[in-house]
């Protein structure tokens, strides 16, 4: 029998009451029951005064006086102060303000308001009263392109802007969310002015307008639930509710896994028809089941990073991609993609090419940095095609049919940020970036049903119109191994990569699955990617060099017909890990694969050992009060409660998967073990004091839980042997697709 060991737990719990309860009864101690009966009154009603009624949902209050808007939560004051702040020359601004779905609205109004390209204006509020917490997720310089989490000791204390993000906890447990509100061509974030934090929202362009975005607000117990209501109420507010992840639907490609040509090609450098072709064949000859394979970037015909054509540089691709794709599927690649930049090209279109000739009376110019991450670098005046121009729709459409033509399935999409660099006194952002992504996504929705993956988009301007484009990266670059890499979450190991995709997806999930970007199965801490990977409910892709790959991890993340093995939720950071980021202490994150839970715990810190704690209820919303926990790597596990906690040490770099499972009627299945995530094998289960039913993707070494041993295994009905030790069930599934593992423990 497993050892039950209750290493620390929390006193004082409904739980503990309910058990003392039982066992009162049990011995008929009438005065000990009488007494806990009333401690469990008091304890409840305590719940109720503390939380709102036992977390019943409620809405802000919102109250104005002299010193400004104050909102109002559970009896007490959250917000105060709340007035105008603004660097234009018009101050007749009037705060619109309502309640939906228990969420704060807020934008601001005037009579033709005239606002400059530099201008902003916003709602802005005091220091947060009880303030007890907070992190803002920022899109950082130089590139723009990302976000990552910053602790901040008071909200004024946050970034002076481009803040996409805000939550925080209060000195009696509750939280505060915020996100800022786009829309009627501006584009808003959060930051701080003035001594106060608030919304900030631009045109990037000269405009005249009536109404002004600002911001969403809204409190509560629960931070998950909180962040889902928000979003999912901004985003109907801001007239975009279809950009909600839940709506969408994962396209058929990245369901298996891939390989990108990017760093396994030096970068582009390296890149031809050839080396695609030795990729695969690396892959191939390891009969290992690649999926898809993307071709990145290196391919353009280009002069400083302009594009020149449509079609690829012939000394790279001599006979174009139809030759190449056709090889590629005769290899047995199922799917094959194109990389190209939002703009065309990383600058935009070469007005002197023939491309550029052919659109130039619908091309508009605006003027940037030559490398926009180094200062001194010079100006120069790049082209692409005006927002309003019927010759937007044109160029995308015909890019994605001759793709198509070419034997592609899919594309990804990079430098989304750009469109704030083309707006400035050109076009107001939201105007231009909306016309952009409408054209775009209409092409690939025409072309490919919309398999698509966007990149370098954690900006406004691009998340919010995803639209009903479902795959976006939520991360900054994978970056190979170097002896000299850091914890530095702008460029940094495999433990930046990982924190900085799991806080950012506490926002990006709401509206698509996170991409957490392709990663190396040779780098040295390639488990640490994986792990973070197949938990996550995004792509799975690779880009190894040939001949390196460490196929003994890659086959953990994959079934034997290429299909990807991940989660059917994002992964989130756990409660207690919401404010901790790169803290010493172990890191944790959960996702869901059916009913069961997933827990991945890192020593994403700087520190050579970390030590901590975990849970059963880590894993929020996980169902049940008696649990398997299971332990992917080590193989061994523990019988516990939700409550029960057990300590966890950590060296540097190092990881641990636990599989958090419901126990129902003496039995819990595990999965197949040979896969990192075995609880996403199971396609389906059911079990009653008789027998269970386990529905599986295929075949493999199947385990599970059972605190009886069964009179009989059958594998689609045909009885097979079993192993049965120590409480766990060892089945040798035939490689076969979608088999039934039915176990009796009463003959029928």
């Amino acid at each position: 029998m497993p050892s039950k060991t209750l290493t620390k737990r929390k006193l004082l719990t409904h739980d503990a009451v309910g058990r003392e309860n039982k066992f009162a009864l049990k011995n008929g101690d009438h005065k000990k029951n009488v007494m806990t009966l009333r401690y469990k009154f008091f304890f409840l009603f305590w719940l109720l005064i503390s939380f709102g009624f036992g977390g019943m949902a409620q809405q802000p209050e919102l109250s104005e006086n002299k010193d400004g808007l104050s909102l109002f939560f559970g009896g007490k004051e959250r917000l105060n102060g709340g007035k105008v702040l603004t660097n234009t020359s018009t101050t007749s601004f009037i705060i619109n303000k309502k309640i939906e779905n228990d969420v704060a609205l807020f934008s601001l109004s005037g009579s033709s308001l005239q606002v400059a390209d530099t201008s902003f204006a916003g709602l802005f509020f005091n220091q947060i009263p009880q303030y007890k917490q907070g992190i803002t997720i920022w899109r950082y310089k130089p590139w723009n392109s990302w976000t990552k989490p910053i602790a901040v000791a008071k909200a004024t204390d946050m970034q002076p802007w481009d803040v996409q993000l805000f939550y925080w906890q209060y000195d009696d447990g509750i939280y505060g969310v915020a996100v800022p509100l786009s829309d009627n061509n501006f584009r808003t974030t959060l930051g701080s002015e003035s001594g106060q934090w608030g919304s900030k929202a631009m045109t990037y362009a000269a405009s005249t307008v009536t109404n002004v975005p600002a911001l969403a607000v809204a409190f509560g117990a629960d931070p998950y639930e909180l962040i889902k209501k928000l979003y999912a109420t901004a985003l109907k507010e801001m007239g975009r509710k279809e950009n909600l992840q839940e709506k969408k639907v994962f396209p058929k490609p990245f369901e298996y896994i891939g390989w990108c040509t990017w760093n396994a090609s030096d970068n582009g450098n390296k890149l031809s028809a050839e080396n695609v072709l030795q990729g695969v064949r690396s892959f191939r000859d390891k009969n290992f089941p690649l999926g898809w394979v993307l071709i990145d970037d290196g391919w353009f015909q280009h002069t400083d990073q302009q594009l020149q054509s449509l079609l690829p540089n012939p000394s790279k691709f001599p006979n174009g991609f139809q030759q190449l794709n056709a090889s590629l599927k005769k290899m047995g690649i199922r799917y094959t993609g194109i990389w190209h930049a939002f703009n065309g090209y990383w600058n935009g279109i070469d007005r002197t090419s023939p491309l550029g000739k052919q659109y130039s009376s619908e091309l508009f110019s605006w003027t940037q940095r030559d490398r926009p991450d180094k200062r001194d670098a010079p100006l120069k005046t790049y082209s692409f095609i005006r927002p309003q121009s019927d010759s937007l729709q044109a160029f995308y459409s015909s890019w994605y049919r001759y793709f198509k033509k070419q034997g592609f399935d899919f594309t990804k999409v990079d430098n989304q940020l750009v469109v704030e660099r083309m707006a400035v006194k050109n076009h107001p952002i939201m105007e231009l970036s909306t016309a952009m992504h409408k054209a775009l996504y209409k092409a690939s929705g025409q072309v490919f049903n919309g398999a698509l993956i966007n990149c370098m988009d954690m900006t406004a301007d691009a998340y919010l119109n995803f639209g009903s484009s479902a795959v976006a990266r939520a991360v900054e670059d994978y970056f190979p191994y170097e002896e000299s890499e850091t914890y530095n979450l702008q460029h940094g190991n495999a433990a930046a990569h990982v924190i900085q995709a799991v806080y950012n997806s506490l926002y990006f999930s709401q509206m698509v699955y996170p991409d957490f970007d392709m990663f190396q199965s040779h780098h040295p801490n390639a488990l640490f990617h994986a792990i973070s990977r197949t938990i996550n409910n995004g792509p799975i892709y690779l880009t190894d060099v040939p001949g390196q790959q460490n196929f003994d991890l890659l086959h953990k993340l994959v079934y034997k017909d290429g299909v990807a093995v991940r989660s059917n939720t994002s992964l989130l950071p756990t409660e207690d890990c919401l404010f901790q980021i790169q803290g010493a202490k172990p890191f944790k994150a959960f996702s869901f694969a059916g009913d069961a839970g997933l827990l991945g715990i890192f020593n994403a810190a700087d520190a050579d050992s970390v030590t901590g704690w975990y849970k059963a209820e880590d894993v929020h919303g996980i169902k049940g009060q008696s649990f398997l926990l299971y332990s992917s790597l080590k193989k061994d596990f523990k019988l516990a409660d939700r409550r029960d906690s057990f300590q966890i040490t950590l060296p540097r770099l190092d990881c641990q998967l636990i599989y958090v499972l419901p126990i129902k009627n003496g039995f819990a299945p595990i999965g197949l073990i040979e896969k990192l995530n075995a609880p996403a094998t199971i396609l389906s289960s059911s079990v009653n004091r008789q027998a269970a039913v386990v529905q599986l993707y295929e075949g493999g070494l199947f385990q599970a839980y059972a605190a009886r041993k069964p009179l009989a295994v059958y594998v689609n009905g045909k009885k097979v042997s079993f192993t049965f030790h120590n409480q766990l069930l060892g089945v040798k599934v035939p490689k076969r697709n979608k088999p039934t593992v039915t176990f009796e423990w009463t003959r029928s």
